[in-house]
């Protein structure tokens, strides 16, 4: 099937509407996440936007990038530009981090969106409404060193471990260093293979991408750029912080108990299980996704389907913190971690929407007022 096979009249009327701006645009009768990564495909490229895809869960976001990738590798002029961001699966009030894998993804993803806009981001309704840091403190995370420029090797191994890299020797995986002397190795999540840094005092004097098995060298570079694995940083004095900001927030005694398991690491400068949805105290996250982007159109998924799942999750995350309240836990209020239905209203109201519907509109349809009980 060619590109071409989509673009009939209907494609041309749809098409004509984005590039109008139309506010609310509905496209029904598309039953597969392979017919709707086809035509969002086509309807990309005539449009040249960013387009926003809204699924209904991590589930669907794997799906849709394979469909996507596998529909830009026919047209030569599209094979790059499609991001992901997936949502924290863990419940915010368990005590449980977040899982390795996910921070690493939304990490890089957020990075690269502080530099550029992709052809495509895929990201669920609970991404949607979660809270993130603002532009310019997720694109300070990252690092970009040039030969014989200066770069202190002390801050550069301070900023890996504030963003999550781990040390070790020697580096096997993304999100490893290393170090000898005036040697640091490091594999950012961005690159294919990891760089060794050598050093002449703070002056970056050989930048060299290496195979991490043969420890050969494949190429010199002039300069590199460091991803970070976190969206979260946090250094030792971060956690020093946050527990005197908590002792003072969970002052009760009621509290004490569960407040020593946290603090008993954090006033050592060390992290805790679960720290990630407790931070905001010290790192208020004041931004969203809808911050980081502009003239883009997000495209909803089956919108009754995602008003129905992003109601049952408000409902369950109220109940949780009450919870947890009640059991003199400590956790955050759910609005200090996630949008509001009216700040997601307000958003929504403000981007130009497309709406993907398997049986067409129903009566409970996904409209300006966003009605979510």
């Amino acid at each position: 099937m060619s590109f071409s096979a989509v673009k009939t009249k209907e494609f041309a009327d749809i098409l004509h509407e984005i590039r109008s701006g139309t506010k609310i645009i509905s496209l029904s009768g598309l039953t597969s996440i392979a017919s709707k990564a086809f035509v969002l495909n086509s309807l990309q490229a005539e449009a040249k936007k960013t387009f926003v895809l809204v699924t209904d869960s991590n589930r669907e976001i794997d799906s849709f990038i394979n469909d996507l990738k596998f529909f830009r590798t026919k047209n030569e002029t599209q094979k790059t530009g499609v991001l992901s961001l997936p949502n924290f699966e863990n419940d915010v009030y368990s005590g449980v981090s977040p899982h390795a894998e996910t921070l690493e993804q939304r990490a890089l993803t957020l990075w690269n969106l502080t530099n550029s806009q992709p052809d495509f981001l895929v990201t669920s309704a609970r991404s949607l409404i979660t809270r993130i840091l603002t532009k310019p403190e997720i694109n300070s995370l990252g690092m970009t060193l040039k030969r014989d420029e200066d770069f202190s090797p002390d801050d550069l191994l301070e900023k890996l471990v504030a963003c999550g890299y781990v040390r070790e020797e020697p580096l096997a995986n993304f999100g490893q260093f290393s170090m000898r002397g005036g040697i640091i190795d490091v594999w950012s999540p961005n690159a294919k293979s990891p760089v060794r840094l050598e050093f002449f005092g703070d002056t970056v004097d050989s930048i060299r991408e290496f195979d991490a098995e043969t420890q050969l060298s494949i190429q010199h570079l002039n300069e590199i750029s460091i991803a970070p694995m976190r969206e979260f940083p946090a250094k030792p004095q971060d956690f020093k912080d946050w527990s005197f900001f908590a002792h003072e927030l969970f002052a009760d005694d009621c509290f004490a108990r569960n407040l020593r398991d946290r603090t008993q690491f954090a006033d050592e400068g060390e992290d805790f299980n679960g720290w990630e949805n407790l931070f905001p105290i010290v790192q208020p996250r004041k931004s969203s996704i809808f911050n980081y982007l502009k003239d883009c159109v997000f495209v909803i998924d089956e919108p009754v389907q995602i008003e129905q799942t992003l109601a049952l999750f408000f409902e369950t995350l109220e109940k949780r913190y009450s919870e947890i309240v009640e059991a003199d836990d400590i956790g955050l209020k759910p609005s200090e971690l996630f949008l509001s239905v009216e700040e997601l209203r307000e958003n929504l109201s403000n981007v130009q929407r497309l709406e993907l519907r398997a049986l067409g509109r129903t009566a409970n349809e996904f409209d300006e007022q966003f009605q979510v009980s």
